[in-house]
C-alpha cells in the first residue's frame, strides 16, 4: 500500500533545479510588455485590435476630413476682414445680387459649410472609434480573463481577490474609455496642429517660426509632468485595489465582523484604506491642475507674440489685416487641440498604470500547463500512484524580492511520499493540521506539479496528459462548498457540461438533495443567491454532492465534506457520500470517523511524510500517532467504548 521512506540529499536537489531556473531574464519586470513609453503603450493596445483595425483606420480618415475642416473654416473670416477694408475682389455672381451681399453670403456659406464638414468629420470619427473601442476592451477583458483561469492555484493564492477584480474589470475600462474618448482627441489634435503650421508656414513663416517653437516647449513640459503623473497614477491604482480587496473581504464576512463586535475596527481601517486612495488621487489631479495653468500661460504668451510679430508685419505691408485676424484664430484654435492633447497626456499617465498592471498578469507563465507531447487521457479505471513525491510551496521568481531573495523554496511540505490505490479503492488521509494531506489531494488533478517524483494514473504519468481530459475524470467535493449564481439546476448541472434534466434530477435523488429542493419556490428553476446563502450548509453539500454524481468521474476527492454541520446533517450527507464513493477510487480528508472507517485503507501524515498505514481497528493496536490523535477527539483507545460511541452516533 504505502512505502514510506526518505532519499538522501533530495532535498539538496530540489533546491538546485529551483535555482536554476532562476536566471535574471526570468526575474525581468512583465511592465516590459506594456512598455514605459507611448510605442509600448500602442504595441500593447495593437495587439487586441485584430479583427477590426479597419474601425481605427475609418477613424483617421474622418480625423482627416475633420482637421482640414477646421484649419480652413477660419480662412473666410480673414478674406472677409480684408474685402470690408477693400484689400480682396468681390466673389460675385453678375446680374443675381450686388456684389458685397454675393460676397458675404459665399463667404458666410464657406463659413457653415467648413463647421458642417468638421462636425461631420468629428462625429463619424466618433462612431468608428467607439466601435473599435468596445471591441478591442472586450478582446483584452476575455484574453486575461480566460489567461486568470489558466494560471495555477500558486499565483491565485499569493493575490488579493479585489485586487484582480479590479485589473479584470476597472483597469479595462480605463483602457477601454481611453480608446473611446481619447485616442480619436489625441489623434484628431495632432492632425490639427500639423495642418495649422503647414497653412501657416505658407502664408508666413516668420509666424509659422514663431509656432512652431511652441511645440518643443511643449513637449517638454508634457514630458515632465506626464512622469510625475504615470507614478501618480500607478500608486493610485494599487491603492484603489487595496480599497477593494479590503471592501471585498469585509463584505464576505458581516457575520464574523458583527458577532466578533469589530464594525468600528474595520469602519477605521477601511477609513484609513479610503484616505490613502484619496491622497493618491487628489495628488494626481493637482498635477493636472498645475499642468493646465502652465499651458494657459505659454497660450497667453504666445498669442501676444504673434500680435507683436503681425503688426510688425503689416507695418512692412507684408502681411494684411485679414490675414494676422486669420493668424491670430488659427494660434487660438491651435491651442484647443494642444489642450486636448495635454489633457489626455495625463490620462495616458493613468492609462499606463492600468496597462502595466494587466500586462503584469498577461505576462505570467502558468506554473502548470500543457507539455509539448501531451496527449488526451483514456477513461480512467482510477489505479492511483504516487511514486517518491517531494513537494514545496514556493513564490513565483516575479513574486520574489530583494528582502526573500531565496524564498524559492518555503519547507517542504511532502518528502518522499510513496503510495498506491488500487482502482475503486478509499483510502482516508490523516494527521495534523499541515501535515501534506490537501496537498496530497491537489496534486492528483495537477492544481499543482510535485517538485521531485511522479503522480501517476493507471501507469501514466499525470503530466503526459492534458490537463482538460486529466481534470474530466476527477471530482472534488470540498469543506467550503462552492455554488454560483444561478438556478439549482445550473449548478448541479455544472458538474458536466450538457447533463439532461433527467439525469440532474437523478444526481439530485442519489445526493438526497431531491426532497428540499422540489420544496423551494421554483425547484429546479430556483435561482440561488450569491453564495447560495438561501440554503443550509447541509444543503448546499448535497447539492456539491449531487453536481459530483453527475460528473461521475472515476477518482473521487472529499476534502473534510462534512465539517460545519450539524449531527443530522452530517449524517445525511455522509449517507449520500456513500452512494457518490461506490465504485471510484476515492481519496478521503476528513475528521470524521464515520468516514474515515469506511476507508479501504487508512495513511497517517505527519511533516509530509507517511507514518503510518492500515485498517481503523490495526492502527488503533499499534499504538502510535492515529492512537494519539484518535484518542484527542474521542477519549482512550478502548475497543468497547469506541462501539458504544459509534452506536450513539448512529442512533
Amino acid at each position: 500500500m504505502a512505502t514510506p521512506g526518505t532519499h538522501a540529499g533530495r532535498r539538496a536537489g530540489i533546491v538546485k533545479r529551483r535555482m536554476a531556473g532562476v536566471t535574471p531574464g526570468s526575474l525581468a519586470s512583465p511592465k516590459e510588455d506594456a512598455g514605459s513609453d507611448d510605442h509600448r503603450l500602442t504595441r500593447f493596445l495593437f495587439r487586441f485590435s485584430e479583427g477590426h483595425r479597419h474601425l481605427f483606420v475609418l477613424t483617421l480618415l474622418m480625423l482627416a476630413v475633420e482637421a482640414v475642416a477646421s484649419v480652413f473654416k477660419a480662412y473666410p473670416i480673414g478674406y472677409l476682414v480684408d474685402y470690408l477694408r477693400g484689400n480682396r475682389p468681390d466673389l460675385w455672381f453678375p446680374g443675381i445680387v450686388t456684389p458685397r451681399i454675393s460676397t458675404t453670403a459665399l463667404l458666410t456659406a464657406a463659413i457653415i459649410g467648413l463647421a458642417a464638414l468638421d462636425s461631420l468629420g468629428d462625429s463619424l470619427a466618433e462612431i468608428f472609434v467607439a466601435r473599435g473601442g468596445r471591441r478591442l476592451g472586450y478582446n483584452m477583458r476575455l484574453t486575461l480573463y480566460s489567461h486568470v483561469q489558466r494560471l495555477s492555484l500558486a499565483f491565485h493564492n499569493r493575490r488579493r481577490t479585489g485586487d484582480m477584480l479590479r485589473r479584470v474589470t476597472s483597469d479595462i475600462e480605463q483602457v477601454e474609455r481611453f480608446v473611446v474618448e481619447s485616442v480619436s482627441d489625441i489623434a484628431g489634435s495632432v492632425l490639427v496642429l500639423i495642418g495649422t503650421l503647414a497653412f501657416l508656414l505658407f502664408h508666413s513663416w516668420e509666424v509659422a517660426l514663431l509656432a512652431a517653437v511652441l511645440v518643443p516647449i511643449l513637449s517638454l513640459v508634457s514630458h515632465h509632468f506626464s512622469r510625475r503623473i504615470v507614478v501618480t497614477a500607478r500608486r493610485q491604482r494599487a491603492q484603489e485595489g487595496e480599497l477593494a480587496s479590503a471592501a471585498q473581504e469585509m463584505l464576505t464576512s458581516i457575520p464574523v465582523v458583527q458577532t466578533f463586535g469589530q464594525s468600528r475596527y474595520e469602519q477605521e481601517r477601511f477609513a484609513q484604506l479610503s484616505h490613502k486612495a484619496m491622497l493618491a488621487a487628489l495628488e494626481s489631479v493637482g498635477l493636472e491642475a498645475r499642468f493646465g495653468w502652465v499651458v494657459g500661460v505659454l497660450q497667453a504668451v504666445s498669442i501676444s507674440a504673434v500680435v507683436w510679430v503681425g503688426i510688425w508685419l503689416v507695418s512692412r505691408q507684408a502681411l494684411s489685416v485679414g490675414t494676422l485676424v486669420l493668424f491670430i484664430i488659427l494660434i487660438q484654435n491651435m491651442f484647443k487641440p494642444t489642450r486636448r492633447i495635454i489633457k489626455q497626456w495625463a490620462t495616458i499617465g493613468k492609462v499606463r498604470a492600468s496597462v502595466e498592471r494587466v500586462a503584469e498578469v498577461l505576462a505570467r507563465r502558468p506554473s502548470v500547463s500543457d507539455s509539448p507531447a501531451a496527449k488526451d487521457a483514456p477513461p480512467f479505471r482510477g489505479e492511483l500512484d504516487f511514486r517518491h513525491v517531494s513537494f514545496a510551496y514556493r513564490l513565483d521568481p516575479e513574486d520574489r524580492t530583494s528582502e526573500t531573495p531565496n524564498d524559492s523554496l518555503s519547507g517542504m511540505v511532502l518528502d518522499d511520499v510513496s503510495f498506491h490505490v488500487r482502482p475503486g479503492e478509499v483510502v482516508a488521509l490523516v494527521g495534523p493540521s499541515g501535515a501534506g494531506k490537501s496537498t496530497i489531494a491537489q496534486l492528483i488533478p495537477r492544481l499543482y506539479d510535485p517538485d521531485d517524483g511522479e503522480v501517476r494514473i493507471d501507469g501514466s504519468d499525470i503530466r503526459s496528459l492534458t490537463l482538460d481530459s486529466l481534470r474530466r475524470q476527477v471530482s472534488l467535493v470540498l469543506q467550503e462548498t462552492v455554488l454560483f449564481q444561478g438556478t439549482v439546476a445550473h449548478n448541479i448541472g455544472y458538474g458536466r457540461a450538457g447533463a439532461t434534466r433527467d439525469e440532474i434530477v437523478a444526481a439530485a435523488v442519489q445526493a438526497d438533495a431531491h426532497e428540499f429542493i422540489e420544496k423551494m419556490p421554483d425547484g429546479y428553476d430556483t435561482e440561488l443567491s450569491e453564495r447560495a446563502t438561501n440554503l443550509s450548509g447541509g444543503q448546499r453539500q448535497r447539492i456539491a454532492i449531487a453536481r459530483a454524481l453527475v460528473r461521475n468521474a472515476p477518482i473521487l476527492i472529499l476534502d473534510e465534506p462534512t465539517t460545519g454541520l450539524d449531527a443530522e446533517s452530517s449524517h445525511v450527507v455522509l449517507h449520500a457520500l456513500r452512494r457518490l464513493m461506490a465504485g471510484k477510487t476515492t481519496i478521503i480528508i476528513s475528521h470524521d470517523l464515520e468516514l474515515i472507517r469506511s476507508a479501504d485503507h487508512i495513511m497517517v501524515i505527519r511533516e509530509g511524510r507517511i507514518e503510518q498505514t492500515g485498517r481503523h481497528d490495526e492502527l488503533l493496536r499499534e499504538g502510535g500517532l492515529y492512537a494519539t490523535l484518535y484518542s484527542r477527539r474521542f477519549g482512550e483507545p478502548d475497543e468497547q467504548r469506541e462501539e458504544t460511541k459509534m452506536t450513539e452516533r448512529t442512533a
